[in-house]
Order: C-alpha cells, then sequence, then structure tokens
C-alpha cells in the first residue's frame, strides 16, 4: 500500500459533518463517509494537528448507513447525513453537545433534552440558489462548484415549484443568486441577485404568480461574502409575506431573519419560553431579537419585554409585529453589546431575565463581560452553534450556574443544531 494510503474506520464526524479517522493519533478529516464505515483514503493534505484526506472506496459499510433519497446527494453541499439513520444523527448530536460542554466550557452536566424536528424533508422556508453561466445549483461538497438542482427535497413544494420555473428564464444568466422565502400559506417571496442593472422577469411573472409568488425582490450585490446586499429594490407585488408561530402572526421582509424551520422552532420558543418562566412582573431583555418572534411570545404572557436588534429593518418589521397582534412590547436598534448598558445606565431599565440568541460567531466579548457584572435573575441562551456557546459559557459559569440543557434539531440532515440552555445567577 502506499505510503500515504490507509484502511480505518470512520469513528466521528466534523462540525461540518464530515467524516473523521485517526492515523498516528492525529485526526483525518475525510471527504465523506459514516461513522462506522470502513474506508479506504489517500491522505491529501498534512498539517501540525490534522490531517485531510479522500476517500478512494468503502471497504465495508457502516450497519447506520442508509440510502439518500435525494439524487444529488454524492455531489451537493446542502445536506451531511441524508445517508446516515435519523437516529444516529440525533445521537450524534446529543454527544457533540455533550462532548463541547465538557471540553470546551468544563461543565459537568448533559443535554436534559433532545426535541427532534416534526418535518426530516421539506421543512426549510428560505433558501439560496448560486446562478452560475445559467445554470441553477448549490454548492457542491467543499467546494465553490455548482451542482444543478431543479428540486430540492429540503425546502417546500411551493418553493421548488419556483425554482423550476426559473429554470425557464430566458435571461437566466444576468442572475448571481436566487433567494425563495416560504410561508406556511405556501405563498412565496422571491429574491433575485444580480452585481448590476435591471432584470427584466415579463417572460416568466404570469407563472410566479400562478405559483403562488406574492413578493419580488432585486438585490444588488457585488460581492461576495454575505448572500444579499442591503440594496433591496421591490420590483413586484406585496413588501412582505406572513409567518406564523405559536399563534403570532410576523411579517417577513426580504433581508429579516426568521427560523428556517417553522414548526421545530415552535418546539425551541416553547422550551425557552419555559425556562425562561415568564411573569406579569418580570422586566425581560431579548437580544438579537430579530422580527421579534420571541419577544412577543415572552410579551404575550404580560411581562416587560424589550427586543435589541442590529438590522434595521428587523426592527422596523419587529415593530409591525407587535402592533397587529395587538401585544405590548418596545423594540431597540443597535449592537446588544451597546444598546444594553444603554438601557441599563441612561434609562435606568435593569432587567431580572435576559434572553439571548446570537448568530453562529456566539456573543460579543463586551456583552459577556456586562452580563457577569450585571448578573440576572435567569439567562437563557439559544444558539445555532454549539462550540461557541460552550466558548461563552466557560465564561459565564463564573457568575452563573447552567441549570439545563435542551437540543432541538432545528437542521434534520446537517451537521447543525439549535440548542436551548438554562441559567440562573449563583
Amino acid at each position: 500500500m502506499e505510503e500515504n494510503k490507509f484502511i480505518r474506520e470512520i469513528i466521528d464526524f466534523d462540525f461540518k459533518g464530515l467524516g473523521m479517522t485517526k492515523v498516528d493519533g492525529l485526526p483525518v478529516f475525510l471527504d465523506g463517509g459514516v461513522i462506522g464505515d470502513q474506508v479506504e483514503f489517500l491522505i491529501t493534505k498534512k498539517k501540525k494537528n490534522f490531517c485531510k484526506g479522500k476517500i478512494l472506496n468503502t471497504v465495508k459499510k457502516s450497519k447506520d448507513r442508509v440510502n439518500s433519497p435525494c439524487p444529488y446527494f454524492k455531489d451537493c453541499g446542502g445536506c451531511d447525513f441524508l445517508n446516515y439513520s435519523d437516529n444516529m444523527e440525533l445521537k450524534w448530536k446529543e454527544e457533540d453537545v455533550n462532548k463541547n460542554l465538557e471540553k470546551i466550557a468544563g461543565l459537568d452536566i448533559k443535554v436534559d433534552e433532545v426535541l427532534d424536528s416534526p418535518e426530516k424533508t421539506h421543512y426549510r422556508n428560505n433558501m439560496q440558489f448560486q446562478v452560475r453561466d445559467g445554470v441553477i445549483g448549490l454548492y457542491g461538497k467543499n467546494s465553490k462548484d455548482i451542482v444543478a438542482i431543479k428540486n430540492c427535497l429540503m425546502q417546500r413544494d411551493k418553493a421548488n415549484e419556483v425554482l423550476q420555473i426559473m429554470w425557464r428564464y430566458k435571461k437566466l444568466k444576468d442572475l448571481k443568486r436566487i433567494g425563495i422565502r416560504t410561508n406556511y400559506k405556501g405563498e412565496v417571496l422571491l429574491i433575485l441577485v444580480t452585481r448590476d442593472g435591471e432584470v427584466e422577469i415579463k417572460d416568466v411573472l404570469p407563472d410566479l404568480i400562478d405559483a403562488g409568488v406574492k413578493s419580488i425582490y432585486l438585490n444588488y450585490n457585488g460581492g461576495d461574502k454575505f448572500h444579499y446586499s442591503r440594496e433591496f429594490e421591490k420590483i413586484y407585488g406585496e413588501d412582505t409575506i406572513e409567518e406564523k408561530l405559536l399563534d403570532i402572526n410576523y411579517k417577513i421582509s426580504p433581508e429579516s431573519f426568521f427560523q428556517i424551520n417553522r414548526l421545530a422552532t415552535e418546539k425551541l420558543y416553547q422550551k425557552a419560553i419555559e425556562y425562561l418562566e415568564p411573569r406579569a412582573e418580570d422586566k425581560i431583555y431579548d437580544l438579537y431579537c430579530g422580527v421579534g418572534s420571541i419577544s412577543l411570545s415572552v410579551a404575550k404572557n404580560g411581562a416587560q419585554v424589550i427586543g435589541i436588534e442590529i438590522v434595521d429593518r428587523a426592527v422596523d418589521d419587529a415593530r409591525i409585529n407587535a402592533e397587529n397582534n395587538n401585544i405590548n412590547a418596545r423594540f431597540v436598534k443597535g449592537a446588544a453589546e451597546e444598546v444594553i448598558e444603554k438601557l441599563w445606565e441612561e434609562e435606568k431599565i435593569s432587567p431580572n431575565k435576559i434572553i439571548v440568541d446570537p448568530p453562529r460567531k456566539g456573543l460579543d466579548e463586551k456583552l459577556v463581560n456586562f452580563l457577569k457584572e450585571n448578573p440576572v435573575e435567569r439567562l437563557v441562551y439559544i444558539s445555532c452553534n454549539p462550540a461557541t456557546q460552550a466558548r461563552d459559557l466557560k465564561s459565564l459559569k463564573e457568575v452563573y450556574r447552567v441549570e439545563k440543557v435542551a437540543l432541538v434539531n432545528l437542521f434534520p440532515n446537517t451537521a447543525q443544531v439549535e440548542t436551548v440552555v438554562l441559567m440562573s445567577r449563583k
């Protein structure tokens, strides 16, 4: 056997869902496979603390391997676990969260409860498809190559209908990206991304309307760092579409953050509210509040709630959502770490409970320090990245007791997961 060629069993996944084994004690991250597979592979890159490898063939298949229902799965980078059993996927996610709690946060606590998604496919209400040389698709596994996609198992049927119509669009080469947002009623908000200039859509507009498209926006984005720039222009229909969570209606604009899996999100928010235990006399801050989806669910119980969000349009939507649902809540624009200090010190509004739901990078260090210097009765931390959450918990545990951890399978068939942590002041 060649010097860089090995046969080993895959023993774990990395945070991207790639298979992992070991050679001479060093982890080797492979370009596929599932836990339990015995594979022959070639080491393609050696680093000081790890290696990367390419699987040449599967010597013996894992007992937990299943046949993928998706014809694109082998090449498409959108999903990680369509060839791995649902039960084992959930078990791995729980073990991975526990590992982060122990090794990163230094906590002697494990996941208390695992809440699975009611839907494993067709659950996504928001997807972005790349367009290159007249081809619509998703990035390939570990590459920027485009895999042509005409029907995605993860998004709603209405979204797939719109996707197929866009394949017939005569000026597809003018586009850079297509965003498709759907709601519980099957309505669609379509985002067409172009580097510059206008886009003419007369040839497909009647079909799009018949498919349930209620709103179409152009987005001018010359860069590649983000899906969208801030330059949105409505070219057809309504300003927003409406979504519903826990019997509250929300207006969704093209740039607004909203969880991609509605039914699993209801489980997530119910658990977060259970941990928070809101009472009428409470003063609660909801940091990184988005369009107010948690804020309004909490304020519905009578608590005084202030939501803080840095995206201007999301705050505008949150205020409209509060008014439309006749719920009393206040929303403030700005960075959480700056606004909370201003409200606390200048307006003398000191909450007794706080809920945070930051982006994948976790909490700003300045905010962590503020929460430690001004501890509250209850702190509920929602995260889509257990590793950065564990990093923050390592610091916060100096002042807070970590009481409970729940896992919600918000992103089935991927390596991503959502967690909710309850902390109380020591």
